[in-house]
């Protein structure tokens, strides 16, 4: 059985070696053809070959040769080939296959030092690291003169064949044909990038090479862009003006120049950028692995080379933790940006020197369960923002031994918590990333990144803050935002007890505040919504906590490409593209500090001015003590929090009508009792009466309701609703005629009968009595103080209803989904809005009864402090409607604050006039916190720039090399890395010099 198996695996081996042998002999004999022959007897195979043209374009040629068909893949019914496969085999000796027996049949073999390109080329990593850093010197082309003859040659071309540095004549004569070339400048040190144009060359459409054109048409402010397979290159181009000249689509596509645009085009691409473009996606397959290889190979390399580790003298080997990320030049980072002695600074200005961290976890970067990291190590090995993956692993697999379960949520119902270790991970070997950014200004932080397993799961985010914090273990204040830190920080310092010692922070020794990003933190309970805000804690200016968030957006597009990596490729990738996330806010913030500055100013302004006018409404002891309460809880969290409301706001009608009834009741047992009626009291007319006004309105929102075609049953419903009411308005009209004689005069029962719409019927209730018409004080009185209540419970009831209607908008939203189901939920909503509308006037109606009756009782505008005037479509909003503005600017509809007069000594109002009040004054103090942390941040950019520079001024002369090339080169390159640094600085400071208030130096002590 195995001879046979062997005897049937080396005729297959023989047949197709000698196939294919045959095909290649007859095609090194041109025995083949540029098109492809129809043929069923033989196979057609393609070669396509690609050359350099004398253009400089490539040519692609096609050849097709045949070979027969293999024995086991010819067509039934075809004869055997004879010449194959008849060759003799019997005398062939099968004992050399014994020990390749499982490879031969399974079609396996032994694995090789080729097999694994990666690991071999990694040894010789440090090699290629050398040769980047001699290319940025002059090599061993430093000669004194041009091949011309004349002196200075400084300009080389980064794209032409070989180094040679030639003089600015040379440089401009070679590249008269070639103006989308890359050219350098030797400035004595390194070399700096400069451009053709800059040097005068000028491309001439419509003219050949070498003529200057009589009527040149420069591009629309000379800044030309072409995009060639090097790069974008602005250019400075002139269009032909000749009176033969073609137009200038037709101009640019005669140099083989593809316009962007056919109207006034700005920019173009190159016919071989697109033709390369074109082709690397047909062709590229073939070499696609070890393209792959190299890149990430140049991207290894050119990491090690921009953080300085070719000029270490232990070279990659001696790499530390997190040494190759861009760090965040605004956060504090002491020994580099902090001023001396700012560990002693006063408590006040402690904040300063804050560190403000956001942890989240995105679980759209997954990562199928493809490879392993035996397989696909990766280059990195934490030297960027992925943690070191085998002791990151390691501890994970500890804790899991040991089986340590979840805590469960205690606030809302969150996810993040309460499904961590259920999250379906079934054919993923990462079911998303945690990390730990710059909160303020949203940087990656090295070591703080990490594959989840499952869910959010406290560990895996706890192993990531406290590698994150290792390179931060100075820094006294920490702010420390999470979407579920309400949870997560109850048992973090006793959990991190099981943790290496390397990874304890000191944190008896710190001040650490936990707070939940702003867009997260209404999910949380009321408790949370006040004890996590970035909105009421001190020191925190206006940060929002939402920078992974925004990090996330970037990051997500190559999250398809990255789930079907190996691990090594993974981590090696997103560490390549958060260094270039990182990069990139660096170069922009100078604008960024300067625009979030710019808005600050006007708003700490507005907000002083909002507070102060506040505070001299209100009584100045009763102010300092609310001051003195927020002051201690500033210091102390676990004091009562000032935020948070203590007592109800407002009475209630059932409230006023049981403190009327008792009141009554004592007159009746005093025997001072006004009573005219044995059923009714004056409370119960005056109460009696605004029930009707309410029922009138009601019938009125009714009948316009079902309109001009309701049916028989809408018509019979609605008339009998509105004769009940008639009948009611005639009896209490009776008993008013016996407290009220001289309504008598305004009305008759007859009128009550003769009124068609039920609705308009007067009641000459005491307030709407002409100031002329005696009426009991008593009554006014009553009617008074029921009015009051009722435009408090109107109030409440609005409140009630808008805040429904808004979950039932974000349910709709949500949820909602197909055109049966949407009409349902639109109805209902209907319905709520038509509810705001009915408590709306009525509230408009208690209100303008309350403005006659306080003219008549002699009463002052206080009150209409409390209760104002009502614009359904301004007041009447949810509490978080913010109309585009944030927290920190948006002014909260007064029917969420119910503010009053400080000598109104009501409980309830008392309680709201602090909250807001404590609120008024937290939107003050963190917009001029905003304004200090932005000029503090500002001022430590410029210092660390400057700490990078005189670093980068030290790494020339740190190490010492075998050759003066590789010295030069690495002088030059620390040279160019650190006047890179002292540009960057002088542009920021020039952009922040032009804002008179701010100012380069740190606070005064």
């Amino acid at each position: 059985m195995v001879t046979s198996r062997k005897r049937r695996n080396l005729r297959q081996f023989q047949n197709n070696f000698f196939a294919h042998n045959d095909a290649a002999g007859r095609a090194v004999r041109n025995e083949t053809n540029d098109t492809p022959q129809e043929t069923r007897q033989e196979q057609q195979r393609k070669h396509i070959s690609f050359e350099a043209a004398t253009t400089g374009r490539l040519a692609v040629s096609s050849l097709y040769y045949t070979v027969p068909h293999s024995p086991a893949k010819r067509r039934f019914g075809e004869p055997e080939s004879q010449d194959v496969h008849d060759l003799p085999t019997d005398d062939f000796d099968f004992s050399s296959l014994n020990d390749v027996d499982e490879d031969i049949g399974s079609g396996k073999r032994k694995r090789t030092a080729g097999d694994d390109p990666l690991h071999l080329w990694n040894s010789d990593a440090d090699l290629f690291l050398l040769e980047f850093i001699r290319l940025e010197g002059r090599g061993d082309l430093a000669q004194t003169a041009c091949f011309c003859g004349e002196a200075d040659p400084i300009y080389q071309c980064q794209d032409c064949h070989g180094a040679e540095l030639v003089c600015l004549s040379c440089a401009l004569h070679i590249h008269e044909r070639q103006p989308l070339h890359r050219i350098e400048c030797w400035n004595g040190t390194s070399f700096q990038t400069t451009t053709l144009k800059a040097l005068g060359v000028r491309f001439q459409l419509g003219h050949p090479i070498g003529v200057q054109c009589i009527n040149p048409i420069p591009t629309f402010n000379d800044d030309f862009i072409i995009i060639d397979y090097n790069g974008v290159h602005e250019v400075g181009l002139d269009f032909c003006g000749c009176e033969s000249a073609q137009p200038h689509i037709t101009q640019l596509l005669r140099v083989r120049l593809f316009p962007a645009t056919t109207l006034d085009p700005k920019s173009a691409a190159t016919f071989r950028a697109l033709e390369y473009f074109q082709m690397l996606s047909f062709e590229s397959k073939d070499r696609y692995a070890s393209l792959l290889r190299m890149i990430r190979e140049w991207r290894f390399v050119m990491q090690m080379k921009r953080c300085g580790q070719g000029h270490h003298p232990g070279g990659i080997q001696a790499t530390e933790a997190g040494a190759c990320a861009v760090l965040c030049p605004a956060c504090p980072h002491p020994s580099r940006n902090l001023p001396v002695g700012w560990e002693n600074s006063p408590p006040e200005f402690q904040f300063l020197y804050a560190m403000f961290l956001a942890i989240d976890a995105n679980f759209r970067l997954v990562r199928r369960n493809v490879s392993s990291d035996a397989v696909d190590p990766g280059l990195n090995r934490g030297y960027a923002f992925f943690v070191e993956e085998t002791a990151y692993k390691d501890f994970l697999a500890s804790h899991y031994r040991v089986g340590n379960p979840q805590e469960k949520s205690t606030c809302s119902s969150h996810s993040a918590v309460n499904l961590a270790d259920t999250r379906a991970s079934r054919g993923l070997a990462a079911t998303g990333a945690g990390t730990v950014d710059c909160a303020r200004h949203n940087f990656k932080r090295p070591c703080s990144v990490g594959d989840l397993q499952k869910g959010e799961r406290y560990i895996n985010m706890d192993y990531l803050f406290f590698s994150s914090m290792r390179s931060s273990q100075d820094i006294h204040v920490l702010n420390i935002s999470y979407d579920i830190a309400c949870q997560w920080n109850k048992n973090l310092w006793s959990r991190m007890s099981t943790f290496p010692h390397q990874y304890h922070i000191d944190h008896d020794h710190k001040v650490v505040t936990f707070f939940v990003p702003k867009f997260h933190l209404p999910a949380h309970v009321a408790s949370c919504q006040t004890k996590f805000s970035f909105n009421f804690i001190k020191g925190v200016g206006r940060t929002d906590g939402e920078a992974p968030e925004r990090g996330w957006a970037d990051i997500n597009p190559i999250a398809t490409s990255t789930r079907a990596m190996g691990p090594g490729s993974r981590r090696d990738t997103l560490d390549d593209h958060f260094n270039d996330w990182n990069w990139k806010k660096v170069c922009t913030m100078g604008t960024t500090l300067l625009r979030k500055y710019k808005a600050a100013i006007p708003e700490v302004e507005e907000r002083a001015s909002d507070l102060k006018e506040f505070e001299a409404a209100l009584d100045p002891d009763q102010l300092t003590t609310w001051r003195k309460e927020i002051e201690m809880w500033e210091s102390d969290h676990s004091l009562t929090n000032p935020f948070e409301v203590k007592a109800r706001t407002t009475v209630t009608q059932a409230a006023v009508r049981l403190a009327l009834s008792k009141a009554e009741a004592e007159e009746i047992e005093h025997g001072v009792h006004i009573s005219l009626d044995d059923d009714i009291s004056p409370s119960v007319l005056i109460s009696s009466g605004m029930e009707l006004e309410d029922q009138q309105r009601r019938v009125e929102l009714e009948a316009r309701t079902i309109g001009q075609h309701a049916t028989d049953a809408q018509k019979i419903k609605i008339l009998q609703h509105i004769n009940a009411l008639r009948r009611r308005i005639s009896t209490w009209s009776r008993v008013q005629l016996l407290y009220m004689p001289y309504v008598s005069c305004l009305c008759s029962p007859d009128d009550i009968a003769s009124e068609d719409k039920v609705h308009k019927i007067q009641l000459f209730l005491p307030s709407s009595l002409p100031s002329s018409f005696p009426c009991d004080n008593r009554l006014l009185r009553y009617e008074w103080d029921l009015r009051q209540a009722q435009a408090n419970d109107a109030l409440d009831d609005l409140r009630a209803v808008i805040n429904m209607t808004y979950h039932l908008y974000k349910y709709k939203n949500a949820f909602v989904r197909g055109q049966r189901a949407n009409t349902r939920a639109q109805g209902i909503i209907h319905s709520a809005e038509s509810r705001i509308n009915a408590i709306s006037a009525k509230y408009t109606a208690a209100r303008d009864a309350l403005i006659m009756l306080a003219s008549k009782l002699g009463k002052n505008d206080d009150w209409q402090r409390i209760l104002k005037p009502l614009d359904r479509a301004k007041d009447a909003v949810p509490l978080n409607h913010d109309e585009g503005k944030t927290v920190g600017q948006q002014n909260i509809s007064w029917i969420w604050k119910t503010p009053g007069v400080s000598n109104n000594q009501e409980e309830g109002l008392q309680d709201s006039l602090r909250v807001e009040w404590c609120k008024a004054r937290a939107r003050a103090h963190r917009w001029e916190e905003e304004v200090q942390l932005l000029r503090e941040e500002m001022r430590r950019v410029l210092s660390f720039f400057e700490w990078q520079a005189r670093w980068w001024d030290a790494q020339g002369s740190r190490r010492q090399f075998s050759s003066p090339a590789f010295t030069e080169g690495a002088v030059a390159y620390a040279h160019r890395q650190a006047m890179l640094r002292r540009r960057m600085s002088a542009w920021f400071r020039s952009l922040w010099d032009a804002v008179p208030s701010w100012s380069a130096k740190p606070p005064a002590d």
